[in-house]
C-alpha cells in the first residue's frame, strides 16, 4: 500500500504545526483549525483547506482538545471516506478510543496514538524519542505503514491497549503536569548556589507551563486512574509532612507508621 497522496490534520496548534512539518516530508499535507492561520500553513509549506475537505483525506490525524474531540468527530463523520484511516494524537487513550468506536462509521479505520514528544522535546530531532500505538480497527498493512514511516523518522514504536497506556500515563506524564504546575505556584528561580537537580526542577516547571491550561485539564480530568494518582500523592505529601513534624501530628504520624506496618 502506498500512503504518499495526501493525509490532512485536524488541529493547527503547536503539535499540529509540528506534525506538518514532519509529514510534508513525504505527503501532500492540507490542514484545517478554527483559526485560519494560511501563514503559518503556507510558512510550513502545507494548504489550509475547509474541514470538509480536510475530511476528505485518505488518512485524517487529528490533533484537537481531548475535549473537542468527540465533537469533531460528531462533525467529520457525515464527510469521511470509505476506505480511509482516522488517527488521534490525545494524551490520553481510553476516552479516544472508546469516542472512535462509538463515532467513526465502520468503513473507516481507526488508529489510536501518542505521540510522546511535542514541539519542546522534539526541537533537536525525533531520533530516540517514542510513540504509543492503540490499534482499534486497523489492517496489519496501514498499520505496517506507519510503523515503519516513524521508524524511518527515527520514533521508537509502543503498542498498548488504551486501558494499559492510561494507566502508565497517569503516573508518569500525568504526575509530571501536575507536580510541575504546583510548582509553578511558586516564584522559583536560579540563584547563586542553584543545584543541577534544582535546574532539572525548572526545566520541568517551565516544560509544562509552556502547555495550555486546556492540556492539564483534559490529561487530569479524561484519564481514568489520574484521580487516583492524585490521591496517592496528596497521602504521601501528608506522610511526609507528618514524619517532619511528629509532635504536632501525632495521630497522624501513627497512623501512617500502622499503614507501613501492615504493608
Amino acid at each position: 500500500m502506498k500512503e504518499t497522496q495526501r493525509c490532512s490534520i485536524i488541529g493547527f496548534g503547536r503539535f499540529g504545526q509540528l506534525l506538518a512539518s514532519i509529514l510534508r516530508q513525504e505527503f501532500s499535507v492540507m490542514v484545517h483549525d478554527v483559526r485560519e492561520d494560511r501563514r503559518v500553513a503556507q510558512e510550513i509549506g502545507v494548504d489550509f483547506v475547509s474541514f470538509e475537505r480536510a475530511c476528505q483525506a485518505p488518512t485524517i490525524f487529528l490533533c484537537v482538545p481531548i475535549s473537542a474531540l468527540e465533537p469533531v468527530l460528531q462533525r467529520a463523520k457525515l464527510h469521511l471516506r470509505p476506505g480511509s484511516l482516522v488517527m488521534d494524537t490525545c494524551s490520553v487513550k481510553v476516552y479516544p478510543a472508546q469516542v472512535m468506536q462509538c463515532q467513526l462509521p465502520e468503513t473507516v479505520e481507526a488508529l489510536a496514538t501518542h505521540p510522546l514528544f511535542g514541539p519542546d522535546s522534539a526541537k533537536h530531532g525525533l531520533h530516540g524519542l517514542r510513540i504509543v500505538f492503540c490499534p482499534l480497527r486497523v489492517s496489519d498493512e496501514r498499520l505496517e505503514f506507519w510503523r515503519a514511516f516513524w521508524q524511518r523518522h527515527g520514533l521508537i514504536i509502543i503498542e498498548k491497549t488504551p486501558d494499559e497506556h492510561d494507566r502508565l500515563a497517569a503516573y508518569s506524564q500525568g504526575i509530571t503536569h501536575l507536580v510541575g504546575r504546583v510548582l509553578g505556584e511558586l516564584d522559583l528561580h536560579l540563584g547563586e548556589i542553584s543545584t543541577r537537580g534544582f535546574e532539572d526542577i525548572l526545566g520541568v516547571i517551565e516544560q509544562t507551563n509552556h502547555d495550555t491550561w486546556e492540556l492539564f485539564h483534559d490529561l487530569q480530568h479524561y484519564n481514568p486512574y489520574t484521580r487516583q494518582m492524585r490521591d496517592e500523592l496528596v497521602r504521601a505529601f501528608n506522610t511526609i509532612m507528618a514524619n517532619l513534624d511528629p509532635e504536632e501530628n501525632p495521630e497522624e504520624n501513627e497512623e501512617n507508621n500502622e499503614g507501613k506496618r501492615q504493608k
